[in-house]
Parts: C-alpha cells; sequence; structure tokens
C-alpha cells in the first residue's frame, strides 16, 4: 500500500539523511577536539607544576643541607648549647645571622631564619624586609612556645603552619637545646610571574584549604576536588586545574588558570571547526532559499485547492517568486479556474430553470383540488336555493381566483398565504352550516418572510376535510414565531385544529418520509418538495396530535431569505 507524503515532509526526510550524520559527526570531533585539548593542556601545565615543584624542592633541600651542615660544624652553633655571656651569646648569634643572610640572598622564597635558645633565651634571627614587625613578633612568639613545649618534639620535616594570619612553610631542626628554623611566607612562593602567565596562579592545598590567593580564588569559586589530577571548577567552570603532591611540603600544589576549551587551539582541529559551522551555515541558508522558491508556492498552491474545494470560487493562485515555471502554472491555473466559474453559473442557470419549471408543476397539481372544493360547496348553494350568499361566494371566490391565477411566484410573503388562507375560511364560513372559527398569532416582523404559495392553504384545506362530523364547530389556528437554536435562527410555523387528527399509522408514515409510497398523501408531499426546491438548507415538517392535528413547519431563517431561485 503506497502512501502519500507532502512535499515539505520529503524535503525535511531527505535534508536529515543529510543533517543527522553531519551533526554526529560535528559532535563527535567537537567531544575528540576538546578531549585532545584537555590532554595537552593537562599535560603542558603538569609539566610546568612538575618544574616548578622541582625548583622549589631543590631549594627546600639546599636549605636542609645548609642547616644540617650547621647544626653538625658549626662552632658558633654548637657553642650556644653552653653557658655564655651576653657578650658572647650575642657574637655568636650575628655570626650565624651573616651565614642565613648569605643563603636568604640566593633563595628568594626565604621569609626568614631563626635561632631558638631557650637556655639562653634567646628568639632571634634575619627577617625579609617586606616581613612587618607584628609578623616578626608573631612568628617569634610562635617558635619560641612551640621548642618550650615540645623541646626535640618540635623537630619536624617540612610543614604547613598558620602563623597569624598567614601561612607558611616550617622547617625546625637542633640539637641540646638549640634550634635552626626556616620560615618560608607561601605567598611568596605562589607568585605569578613564576608560572608565566598573569591570568594563572599558583596555589598551595591542605586538607581542602587553600593556602594562598585566597579572595582570588573565592572570587573565582575555586574548589578543591580530593582524588583529581586535573578538572574543571569555578563558578562558571571556566577555571582548569592540575594538582600534584609534594612529598618535601606535605601538601598539594594547583596550578590555575582559565579555560578556554578548543577556542584556544591553534590547529587544525580548529579549523575543521569553523568550516563546519561555515557549512552549516551554508545549509541552512540554501534550506531558506529552496523554501521560498518551492515549499512556500507548493503550500500557496494546497490552500488555494482547500478553498476551492470548500466552494471557494474566487479564490486563485497568487505565487510570491520568480521562478518562471510557477509563473506559468499560476496564469495556467487561474484562467482555468476562470473558465470553471463560468461553466457553473452557465449550469446553475440551467437548474434554476428546471426548478422553476418543477415547481410550477406542483403549483398547478393543487390549484384543481381546491377549485372542485370550491364548486362542490357552489352546487350545494344552489340546491339550497341560497341565491344571496351564493352571489357572495361567487364575488368572494372570484377575487381569490383573480389572485391566485395572477400569482406564479415562486414564494409569497406570509401576509399574501394568510390572505389566501382568510379567503378560504371566508368561503368555508360561508357554506357551513357551523361556520368554522379561524385565529392567527402571527409575528408582526415575520409578515414579510417568503414561502412557497398555497402551502398553508393545503393543510387547512385537509382540516377541513378531516372534521368531526356531528360535533362543534372546527377550530383552526395559525402561529408563526422566530426563535434561536444555538447559533442559528429558525422560523417555526404551526397550523392546527381541533379535527380528528392524524390517525396513529399516518402519523407514523408522514414523520418518516421514507416510508410513503408514491402518490400517498399527494398535497403534503406536494408542500414538502416545494418547501426543499425553494430553500438551501432542509426544513423539517413534524406531525402530531393536540385535540387535533397539529403541523409544525420549522424553516431556518437566514436561508429562508435567500431562496435559490431569486440567486
Amino acid at each position: 500500500m503506497n502512501r502519500s507524503i507532502t512535499a515539505k515532509t520529503a524535503l525535511l526526510k531527505i535534508s536529515m539523511l543529510f543533517l543527522i550524520p553531519f551533526f554526529l559527526f560535528m559532535f563527535g570531533l567537537n567531544v575528540y577536539s576538546n578531549t585532545i585539548y584537555r590532554q595537552r593542556l593537562t599535560e603542558n601545565n603538569q609539566t610546568r607544576l612538575t618544574m616548578f615543584e622541582s625548583f622549589l624542592e631543590e631549594d627546600l633541600k639546599n636549605v636542609e643541607y645548609f642547616m644540617s651542615d650547621m647544626i653538625a660544624n658549626d662552632g658558633g652553633f654548637n657553642a650556644l648549647r653552653y653557658p655564655l655571656s651576653y657578650v658572647d651569646s650575642y657574637l655568636q648569634v650575628q655570626q650565624l645571622q651573616e651565614k642565613f643572610e648569605s643563603v636568604m640572598k640566593t633563595i628568594d622564597s626565604i621569609s626568614a631564619f631563626c635561632i631558638i635558645s631557650p637556655k639562653s633565651n634567646i628568639t632571634n634571627g634575619p627577617f625579609r624586609k617586606n616581613v612587618s614587625y607584628d609578623e616578626k613578633e608573631n612568628i617569634k612568639t610562635y617558635l619560641n612556645q612551640l621548642v618550650k613545649e615540645k623541646g626535640d618534639g618540635a623537630i619536624t620535616d617540612w610543614r604547613v603552619q598558620q602563623i597569624g594570619e598567614k601561612y607558611y612553610f616550617l622547617k625546625i631542626m637542633g640539637l641540646g637545646g638549640v634550634y635552626s628554623s626556616c620560615i618560608i611566607d607561601v605567598g611568596n612562593v605562589s607568585t605569578i610571574e613564576e608560572i608565566g602567565s598573569e591570568n594563572s596562579y599558583l596555589v598551595f592545598e591542605e586538607n581542602e584549604e587553600i593556602l594562598s590567593y585566597q579572595e582570588q580564588m573565592k572570587e573565582l569559586g575555586i574548589r578543591v576536588q580530593e582524588g583529581k589530577t586535573s578538572y574543571l571548577t569555578g563558578s562558571r567552570r571556566d577555571q582548569f586545574v592540575v594538582m600534584s603532591y609534594s612529598e618535601i611540603l606535605n601538601c598539594c600544589l594547583m596550578l590555575v588558570e582559565p579555560y578556554r576549551g578548543i577556542w584556544s587551539m591553534e590547529s587544525l582541529p580548529l579549523i575543521m571547526l569553523l568550516l563546519s559551522v561555515f557549512f552549516v551555515i551554508l545549509l541552512l541558508r540554501c534550506y531558506r532559499m529552496l523554501k521560498r522558491d518551492f515549499l512556500n508556492p507548493l503550500e500557496q498552491m494546497v490552500e488555494t485547492m482547500e478553498q476551492i474545494g470548500d466552494d471557494g470560487l474566487e479564490s486563485r493562485l497568487c505565487v510570491r517568486n520568480q521562478v518562471k515555471e510557477y509563473k506559468k502554472m499560476e496564469s495556467t491555473f487561474n484562467a482555468m479556474m476562470d473558465r470553471i466559474k463560468e461553466l457553473k453559473i452557465l449550469a446553475y442557470v440551467r437548474l434554476i430553470q428546471a426548478q422553476q419549471t418543477e415547481l410550477q408543476y406542483y403549483q398547478i397539481q393543487i390549484r384543481p383540488h381546491f377549485f372542485l372544493n370550491c364548486m362542490k360547496n357552489l352546487y350545494a348553494m344552489t340546491a339550497a336555493r341560497k341565491y344571496t350568499q351564493m352571489q357572495e361566494m361567487i364575488l368572494t371566490l372570484s377575487e381569490y381566483l383573480r389572485a391566485v391565477l395572477k400569482d406564479h411566484d415562486m414564494i409569497v410573503p406570509l401576509e399574501k398565504e394568510l390572505d389566501s388562507v382568510r379567503s378560504y375560511v371566508k368561503l368555508q364560513q360561508m357554506s357551513s352550516a357551523r361556520p368554522p372559527e379561524y385565529e392567527e398569532d402571527v409575528s408582526p416582523q415575520l409578515m414579510q418572510f417568503g414561502i412557497p404559495p398555497m402551502s398553508l392553504l393545503t393543510f387547512v384545506e385537509n382540516s377541513f376535510k378531516y372534521e368531526k362530523s356531528g360535533e362543534g364547530s372546527m377550530q383552526i389556528l395559525i402561529k408563526a414565531r422566530l426563535f434561536l437554536d444555538g447559533e442559528e435562527k429558525f422560523v417555526n410555523i404551526t397550523i392546527m385544529d381541533n379535527g380528528e387528527g392524524f390517525p396513529e399509522e399516518v402519523l407514523e408514515i408522514l414523520n418518516d418520509p421514507e416510508k410513503r409510497m408514491p402518490g400517498e398523501h399527494m398535497g403534503i408531499n406536494n408542500v414538502e418538495q416545494r418547501f426543499s426546491l425553494v430553500y438551501q438548507k432542509p426544513c423539517s415538517f413534524v406531525y402530531s396530535n393536540m385535540n387535533g392535528a397539529c403541523v409544525d413547519i420549522f424553516i431556518p431563517f437566514e436561508e429562508a431569505r435567500r431562496p435559490t431561485v431569486n440567486l
């Protein structure tokens, strides 16, 4: 079974056949490029970090060697283990300070060297000029208390220690109650110049505590992730971190720098990416042009055809592009629609003429039936020698016949149809021993409402035909009202009498036209046929018994005001 699809769907499928693999390729290329970039960035930064770490550790080893050699071989340091006078102690400390200062000149990261001798009450040594007085006092106080409290237990490897508001790398060595300490400000080691980028930071970390550049790291939103050697972090995940653990310092070194992803690559993958983006833009541009020159005109054609299918013969194709084939199709299609409209108008005129002929035929069928009833009544008056009444009846009948024979309209105002009913009832009143009673209840706004002529008269005539014998006078009521049913307006015309009413089997047949036999109930069939010819929408006829026969006719109001035969 073949299933048709729209041109737009077909074009979309063809496009997707290319676009989906292309975008998958692009996605894979970007992922691969980003992975390669991160690997290279990690390797590069780890190399930089390893080099810096090796230089730093070499300096620290030199400091350790210097301190070990001084403790083992320096006579001045060993002399402090024995009781000395204040002058001798001062001279020994001065000699040691000169040696410390010479080492500090070669290693810029050292903030201070200190000699601690609780026996001689000495805590002194050289400090860098950038160390404030408060920082000096904090360092001396801490070292003095540490040695007094722990003694030889204060001798440890390099460790991180917070003194005051700053963090320091601290190394203490000693012998015989005399100790030497090297203090390195973490901030002095974490210098931007040393790692070669103004947007990069060398940060030390211990137990998830950042020891340097705390304010900058807080602004960037840097978070420590234990167990990872490289990762993305930051408030916008735009900072790349590489970590390395230093066995000498007993802490981690973190290299933090901005992460620009593959946009920072200056290689073939970046060129491929840019070309891919260019081709995507070019493809989208081609699709827009194809939609403008092919899809949109096609959609306009489909919309025009749908409008024509909804009886929109006035619709015409209007293609808004410069494609010659579409322009030719537009002119040919519109010429064809003009011709179809002309042919439909011609066929419609012929249909109206046929309807007029058929309508006149139905109207002629009714008149003999009415005329025979009138002749029957005149014959009865002649037999009864009621000459005055007969003369009056003949005058009334002549006026009625003049109006009927003169009327060839397919619809007449309701007021004119009621005049015919009144004349007919008057003729019946003049010829009956029990004059019938007639009443009207018609909305004034419906007096000019158009209905087929002699339609209501047919039902009134049937009322007299089937009136009760030997009882009171015949009573006839005609009502006409306009009412709403949802959004539609209907005219309801009711003809009621107090006669015998419809037999049940007749009611069943009248309310189900499919059960009627040809020629059966000719007068009623005639009226219904004429209503179906006059109005565009079907009218409803409801037959019932309400103390007599009752006929309800429901006519669409708007359509009733525009009968087809008058178009």
